[in-house]
């Protein structure tokens, strides 16, 4: 009963009312001359004991759940499939292009972002089991949502991450922020941060030695769905004339390999290679995942006034029953 609250605990005391069917009978006196020439009658003794008894507890019972009772919050070890993942989202400006590497503007259903909106979108509210948190990044990361369950919260935060892209991409700070939800939280499952970006840029040497260390102590696996336009340089292909400054996608991607955990990189050029990239990434991912589970608090006062019913139904058969004279 520890897990049982009263939202008006003090009505309780009510439930002294329980003893009046046994200080007065309620029932409506005949006279007769004499009942000692009349036999002990066994049955009337047990039906006027049994109409007291369930007059009794219809009372406490109807006390109980004027009462409020509820019962309180509990939080439950479920054990499902999936993972917990991090959408690590740019929106820099050069979201807001095409495909094709023309600018459209925020609003537009085609550009890149708008298309990373509605695929991870699909993505989240098939996952049942995973717990998903939310950052976006362009010049500075952001943060937007918590490793949760909540397929409405995150399926808004996605979509307030993929609006209109402002700054430069800065990979480097959204991933350390990425790292920082599984520090010090206990594993369950594969850890997995989902990066979508279109660009890259120079990560610094002190970053690069944090990240190094993040995922080595975390044990996270990175996934990269490089949004590529049809002009911008292909990842495990060397560009003719390689730089950090002109080509940085190509040497992040060739960072990330020196990770020393799991990662894999994909290209998607239009809408349909971002879906099979993510397809592929659901396939692989479905580890078993042990997570608590929040069950909100539930009122029980139903209950009681079906229990009160109960009990109070011989009350009204007896005085339908009840006879007004005596007749021979």
């Amino acid at each position: 009963m520890t897990n049982v609250g009263f939202a008006m605990p003090w009505l309780l005391l009510a439930a002294l009312s329980a003893l009046i069917p046994w200080l007065a009978s309620g029932q409506r006196p005949l006279r007769y001359s004499s009942l000692t020439v009349a036999p002990t009658d066994r049955v009337s003794t047990l039906i006027d004991r049994t109409v007291r008894l369930s007059a009794s507890l219809g009372l406490i019972a109807l006390v109980v759940a004027v009462a409020g009772p509820y019962r309180r919050e509990q939080t439950v070890e479920r054990l499902g499939f999936g993972a917990e993942i991090v959408l690590l989202i740019d929106r820099s400006s050069s979201m807001n292009e095409s495909f094709v590497g023309r600018y459209l503007g925020g609003a537009a259903r085609e550009t890149k972002g708008a298309v990373a909106r509605e695929i991870l979108t699909d993505f989240v509210t098939r996952r049942k089991d995973d717990l998903f948190a939310v950052v976006a990044f362009s010049a500075a990361p952001i943060y937007v949502l918590p490793l949760t369950q909540d397929r409405g919260a995150v399926s808004a935060a996605v979509r307030s991450s993929t609006e209109r892209g402002h700054g430069i991409t800065n990979i480097g700070s959204g991933l350390a922020m990425a790292l920082d939800f599984f520090e010090g939280r206990r594993k369950g499952g594969a850890r997995i941060i989902l990066l979508v970006s279109d660009g890259a840029a120079r990560i610094e040497e002190e970053t690069r030695e944090r990240l190094h260390q993040g995922f080595s102590g975390t044990d996270a696996r990175l996934y990269w769905i490089y949004l590529r336009n049809r002009t911008g340089v292909h990842l495990d292909a060397p560009p003719e004339n390689p730089g950090e400054s002109t080509t940085p996608e190509y040497f992040l991607h060739q960072f990330f390999q020196t990770l020393g955990s799991p990662y894999r990189a994909y290209e998607a050029e239009n809408a349909d290679a971002l879906r099979r990239a993510v397809a592929d990434i659901e396939a692989l991912e479905n580890d078993p995942l042990p997570y608590l589970e929040k069950i909100p608090r539930q009122d029980l006062s139903t209950y009681g006034y079906v229990a009160a019913l109960v009990f109070l139904l011989p009350l009204l058969a007896s005085r339908a029953l009840e006879v007004d004279r005596w007749r021979f």
